[in-house]
């Protein structure tokens, strides 16, 4: 770790510190302007994780969303990376590398300028464009599995009207599925192919093989191709990804026009999942579009960027269905939202290939490419063994979560081994509990159309409505409960000796010296939670996600059964939670990294949303449909019970004296041995000064209030 820099000139005694201005004395780890894919924020990577009653996404996406509709509520932070970016930057050959980085950018016309609004203007139009044809492919499938499974019930072409019950008949749900007429084009019957047991199994097997396909080649790839992309550039990954997108578009419509005539029947729809997941499928488009946006924005400005992002991409995913819906109903052609879906990605094709500027400059890709070549000369392993490793690399993030030795050994005996801490395993187990429920969302729409009649328009119209009470509740319910309900924060006081650091009253102290180094301490926002608080919240957060699926196990009408979705909706406080608590027990056993922490939970992500709960969800959907469909629900209180177990069993550790090592690297300093050093604000003389809920009142647009206390003399 770098030795701290002394200050070039001490701050004036008499002058009272805030806690906004107090806060510059520690430093943040500096940020790369250029960081790679494996850096990127963990952010949603898929339109289950934003618009779904399942979907979990992290707190850093929370914040980011936050911030979207509250857009100074990083305004400090801005200010304060601003201030230490500069501070910080003493290595010249980094500064020498950054400058003929801007000299390239700068030597540029403006429209071949790399830049973040490249993305960021065209994502609300693509993440509708996908949202909008989430429900209607449950219709297509059920009517190809019809043609095929049961070709008595049809006879035509795909392509239906519906005249069906509305999302909030009050009729019984076997009822309203019966009352539901379905017919193709020629005025033929389908409400026998909509309510058949052996039809939605066949549609289950269908769903279930495309998605677990392309779940585990996505897995298999999407780190392949993240490291290509810094070797050879994001748009040139980017422009392969989307290829696998088009012939997926092209394989869908295909299929639900002509199913009669191409090999395999609605099988045939398999050929796009292989491609597109080969390809990198969804996840490493959005990871080469954060990469970019890395690439291209200010450090003091990136979180900004990132929460136009996903602020939009939210936006979009909420609006698509609702405009799915209103075309169907409309136009009375389920096809239609794909035609218009694979227009906008042909658009946003033809600009990644012909106009979106690479965001790397030349000397950083040479850059990357000479350190993978070096790293290949230098690995000691056979070519099949580098071949294996390459291929489950993905999982190699996963170690860190696994139990740590802390601690003195058990009894004080050397000869034992340390206690371990199982926390962090536990906390990465519960998130993998909830995370399988994203699998299920093909499971809960085919439930929906077996027991309540719905058609894609209804199915759009619900996804909406859950969509948008997430949304409420991740930018103004959860927002309010951590504001009215959290630990406040303690006051900081300025003691009148110079050898006592600046702390809170129940904080440690902490050396100005250890404050300058790589601090793995963090983010400041943390500073306004408390672990505990955020633990007990995701706990609550899963008390009420069981209440839901059990209450939507038990509806029997579509009215009763969209309150419990939105209910469930409310419990999406998981996510945030999870990451805050995740990051305070990381930190507290002495994690440095943070990025390897988040990198560790998204392969969690990964496995249990792409892989292994479809394949979960759809199996047991597929066996208990003719039987009991509810299983599905049931399966869903099940998972969520466990991680709320999972929980129940962690303990979070208690705060080091020392919370970050001395500038030697060896143990960290006692708090009072530097009597000498400038450990303080504060003049001996200058009376004692709490300062108390500053950034309460600096919120609200009032200065603090200081409140001198009696003047002790030295």
């Amino acid at each position: 770790m770098p030795h701290s820099r002394a200050p070039s000139r001490p701050p004036a005694p008499s002058r009272p510190v805030s806690r906004s201005q107090s806060r510059r004395a520690i430093s943040r780890p500096r940020t790369s302007r250029n960081p790679s894919v494996a850096s990127i924020s963990y952010l949603p990577t898929g339109p289950s994780a934003l618009i779904e009653p399942d979907g979990q996404i992290g707190e850093e996406a929370a914040e980011l969303l936050h911030e979207f509709i509250h857009p100074h509520h990083h305004a400090e932070d801005t200010l304060i990376a601003e201030v230490e970016e500069g501070e910080e930057d003493e290595d010249d050959d980094d500064g020498a590398f950054e400058e003929a980085i801007e000299e390239w950018r700068r030597g540029l016309p403006w429209w071949k300028r790399p830049s973040p609004w490249w993305f960021i203007l065209g994502t609300p139009f693509s993440s509708m464009a996908m949202s909008m044809t989430l429900a209607p492919r449950i219709q297509i499938y059920t009517e190809l599995a019809c043609d095929q499974y049961k070709p008595e019930y049809s006879n035509g072409t795909v392509g239906i009207v519906a005249d069906t019950t509305s999302i909030f008949s009050e009729q019984p749900a076997r009822e309203a599925s019966v009352r539901a007429e379905w017919r193709i084009l020629s005025d033929r019957p389908y409400e026998l192919c909509v309510t058949d047991p052996d039809v939605q199994q066949a549609v289950s097997r269908l769903a279930l093989t495309m998605i677990t396909t392309m779940g585990i080649l996505g897995c298999l790839t999407t780190g392949f191709w993240g490291s290509i992309s810094d070797r050879y550039g994001r748009t040139r990954i980017m422009s392969l990804a989307v290829v696998g997108m088009l012939i997926t578009d092209a394989t869908f419509i295909s299929t639900a026009k002509y199913s009669r005539v191409l090999p395999g029947g609605m099988w045939f729809l398999i050929v796009g999942p292989l491609v597109d997941g080969c390809l990198g499928s969804y996840s490493t488009i959005m990871a080469a579009i954060h990469a970019y946006v890395a690439d291209t924005s200010e450090p003091a400005a990136r979180a900004r960027m990132f929460s136009l992002l996903i602020g939009l991409m939210f936006t979009g995913m909420s609006i698509g269905p609702t405009l799915g819906s209103v075309l169907i109903n409309r136009t009375h052609n389920v096809l239609i939202v794909f035609y218009i879906a694979t227009a906008v990605h042909i658009v946003y094709a033809c600009l990644i290939w012909f106009v979106v500027p690479e965001s790397l400059a030349p000397m950083q890709m040479q850059q990357a490419r000479k350190l993978h070549e070096d790293a290949l000369r230098t690995a000691s392993v056979t070519k099949k063994k580098a071949l294996f490793k390459r291929v489950f690399s993905f999982l190699e993030p996963l170690t860190l979560l696994l139990p740590a030795s802390v601690g003195p050994p058990k009894g004080g005996n050397p000869l034992k081994k340390q206690r371990g801490d199982w926390s962090l395993f536990l906390l990465a187990l519960a998130n993998g509990c909830v995370l399988l429920l994203i699998g299920s969302i093909t499971s809960n729409m085919q439930y929906m159309t077996l027991m309540f009649g719905w058609n894609s328009e209804q199915l759009g119209y619900w996804t909406s409505i859950v969509g948008a009470a997430r949304a409420v509740h991740l930018t103004i319910v959860l927002p309010i409960i951590t504001t009215l309900f959290r630990p406040k924060t303690p006051p900081i006081q300025l003691t009148t000796e110079p050898e006592e650091p600046l702390t809170g009253a129940s904080s440690p102290p902490r050396s100005p010296s250890a404050a300058r180094t790589g601090s793995p301490a963090p983010p400041p926002k943390s500073r306004h939670h408390s672990p505990v608080f955020d633990l007990n919240l995701a706990r609550l957060s899963l008390a009420l996600d069981i209440v839901s699926y059990a209450l939507m196990a038990l509806a029997h009408t579509g009215v009763f059964f969209t309150a419990c979705s939105v209910l469930g909706a409310f419990g999406s406080g998981f996510g945030p939670s999870m990451s805050s608590v995740a990051t305070a027990l990381y930190t507290r056993n002495g994690g440095k990294e943070l990025g390897k922490l988040f990198g560790a939970l998204s392969v969690v992500q990964i496995v249990c949303s792409q892989v292994i709960g479809p394949f979960l969800y759809g199996m047991t959907f597929m066996r208990t449909v003719k039987t009991f469909p509810q299983a599905v629900f049931m399966l869903s209180v099940g998972s969520l019970t466990l991680a709320l177990v999972f929980l129940m069993f962690i303990r979070l550790p208690k705060p080091a004296q020392q919370d970050v090592e001395g500038p030697s690297g060896g143990a960290a300093e006692p708090a009072h041995t530097h009597p000498d050093r400038e450990d303080t604000l504060v003049d001996e003389r200058t009376p004692l000064i709490v300062i108390q809920e500053a950034d309460d009142d600096e919120g609200r647009g009032r200065k603090a209030d200081v409140k001198p206390s009696t003047v002790i003399s030295a």
